[in-house]
């Protein structure tokens, strides 16, 4: 795939946009699984994805492409857009996909069929000429002299010119290559870029001065680093046009049916059987038996838990509700049905509007149809999303960059997304309604890995465990309440812990609330990444050991049982709820593992 001939690749772009040609605007499987988040359903840029991206994905019915090889105003070859697609785009939040030559192709006709007429024009790649010999000196005087600092400043930092170009030296090279850095900068200068101030230089300059310019910008990025926190300008949007919580914020189809808080559902259609009309999740399962006992036990189940009325009765804004109890119906008020209060995210959240089903592509064959029940299928459902809205909070409450909830957009930057994996893939495998995470010690096992070095030395003992995250496709754990401690203690012959031989890593993201929010620590594990526990001790009890304990355990809750207690330790109108949810918290504790790895001797 990474060395895909660029013949075979054209020959298999015709091909497929042969198959688009009659066809009107419309979205294929793989734009729909790895472009709507970003680039939207209608490709306009405004992806449901789009608050929280690094910089504003592109809007492919506009025309603008900056990164082509034909020149200003003229379309991108398909190999152009194969390259972004292929490559990526550092310092953005358009990652490298790993597409088969297949869903490149149709990728590249979906984009190319946003925007019929531009791609109707031919288009040739220009060529800048051979690579020059670097000379990074001669680029450094044509950086003032060719005009480049009037845009970009001196130091290459940008601007006060209206839309300032990106500070060179602290952001990769945008424009999408392979391992060849100086090329593409050299590119870039000799074509500009098309819908910004960056006029090309090829034929203003001799080729020699476009690649030494190329060595100059190469050195302004010779320590960039790609920014993973919420950027000045997302916060900016957000406090000017705030984002509703537990609102698809995408445009075109996902927005008429998840664009605004969940309307009541209204009169039953007279079509309908008594167990249909009802929005009661026992009553669904006289048809959808394995889905709801599978939701019985699950989180989603509880979302309309003790901890959550306690807060409600005792005066909370009503915020919390639309993810945790979301039917107009359980608000109380006159269409509150109160068999309802307690069904947290009940199945009518997910699946009902207007008395309508919605559900994902494929029902299954096992199910008898039901002709009286509207149904529409939606793709939405087989993407992560569609459980965005409750599961990422807005740029405009972030903490040191972060918002408080930030599990979506931990994906999105994340290995998983440009290859595919939802997280329905993970939450949802065979489509199962259980949703299970860190409150399950399987599932919070499966998504990590130790390596343990326990070693006697001369004079004690030294202990090193590497925790991974190998199998979370976002933060490990994710949000603020969980907490994990990973301990290591040193046991003799007789199996007892050795007094003062003991360490331990919190695990998590740790917050508090006085009036604002604030942050002690994030120990957190990005997908892919690590956190270290060494301990080493010497002389005393030390030579008695044997092996070293590591231990993790977890407490699902943690954040919300310190917030129970406090509020305990007043006298509030809601003891007994605040009681029930404390309990409640504790019960979730577990070890997830518990490993004893012999000292070895040190070499």
């Amino acid at each position: 795939m990474r060395h895909l001939a660029a013949s075979t690749l054209v020959t298999t772009c015709v091909v497929v946009a042969h198959a688009w040609a009659n066809l009107p605007v419309g979205r294929s499987d793989p734009y729909d699984r790895y472009c709507v988040a970003c680039h939207g359903e209608r490709g306009d840029g405004h992806g449901p994805a789009a608050p929280f991206t690094s910089s504003a994905p592109r809007d492919f019915t506009k025309g603008a492409y900056k990164w082509s090889s034909t020149g200003l105003g003229v379309p991108p070859t398909d190999a152009d857009l194969a390259t972004t697609i292929r490559f990526g785009a550092p310092g953005t939040s358009m990652p490298a996909f790993a597409l088969s030559p297949t869903e490149l192709a149709d990728v590249i006709a979906t984009v190319k069929a946003f925007d019929a007429p531009l791609f109707a024009k031919p288009a040739h790649a220009v060529a800048i000429g051979p690579t020059r010999p670097p000379n990074p000196e001669r680029g450094a005087y044509l950086w003032s002299s060719a005009g480049c600092a009037t845009c970009h400043g001196e130091d290459g930092k940008g601007s006060a010119i209206a839309n300032p170009p990106y500070d060179l030296t602290a952001w990769p090279l945008r424009r999408p290559h392979e391992d060849d850095p100086r090329r593409a900068a050299a590119t870039s200068i000799a074509l500009g870029l098309t819908g910004t101030a960056m006029p090309g230089y090829l034929g203003q300059l001799p080729e020699a001065d476009l690649w030494a310019l190329a060595d100059h910008v190469v050195a302004l990025g010779a320590h960039t680093v790609d920014h993973a926190t919420i950027q000045p300008a997302q916060l900016a949007a957000d406090r000017a046009a705030p984002l509703a919580t537990a609102i698809w914020p995408g445009t075109g189809d996902g927005a008429a049916v998840w664009g605004t808080h969940l309307a009541p559902q209204g009169t039953p259609p007279a079509s309908l059987a008594p167990a249909e009309a009802s929005l009661s999740a026992k009553q669904c399962g006289r048809c959808h038996a394995k889905q709801v006992r599978e939701w019985t036990g699950s989180i989603h189940a509880s979302a309309g838990s003790p901890g959550l009325y306690a807060q409600l009765d005792a005066g909370m804004t009503d915020t919390c509700r639309r993810c945790h109890a979301p039917l107009a119906e359980q608000t109380p008020g006159a269409i509150y049905q109160p068999e309802l209060r307690d069904q947290g995210v009940t199945c009518a959240a997910c699946h009902l509007r207007a008395w309508t089903r919605n559900g994902p592509p494929d029902l299954s064959p096992t199910l008898l149809a039901a002709p009286g029940y509207p149904r529409t299928e939606r793709k939405i459902y087989e993407r992560s999303d569609f459980c965005m809205p409750c599961h990422q909070l807005p740029p405009r409450n972030a903490l040191d960059g972060k918002p408080l909830l930030d599990t979506y957009r931990e994906w999105l930057a994340g290995p998983y997304m440009p290859r595919g994996i939802q997280c329905q893939h993970c939450h949802m495998p065979n489509r199962e309604h259980e949703w299970r995470g860190v409150h399950d010690p399987i599932t919070f096992a499966q998504g990590y890995k130790l390596d343990v070095a326990a070693r006697r030395t001369a004079t004690g003992a030294s202990v090193v465990v590497d925790m991974r995250n190998v199998g979370a496709g976002h933060y490990l754990p994710t949000t603020p309440t969980p907490a994990v401690w990973l301990r290591i203690e040193l046991i003799d012959a007789h199996d007892r812990p050795i007094e003062g031989a003991r360490g331990e890593l919190r695990i998590g993201r740790d917050i508090y609330y006085d009036g604002g929010w604030h942050e002690r620590s994030d120990t957190r594990i990005p997908p892919g990444g690590k956190v270290t526990l060494a301990k080493a001790w010497r002389d005393g009890r030390v030579t008695e050991a044997v092996a070293a304990r590591i231990t993790v355990e977890v407490h699902p809750d943690d954040y919300y049982e310190s917030f129970y207690a406090n509020r305990l330790a007043g006298t509030p109108p809601t003891r007994a709820l605040y009681e029930a949810a404390l309990a409640r918290a504790k019960s979730t504790h577990y070890v997830a593992e518990r490993r004893d790895v012999a000292l070895s001797s040190a070499r």
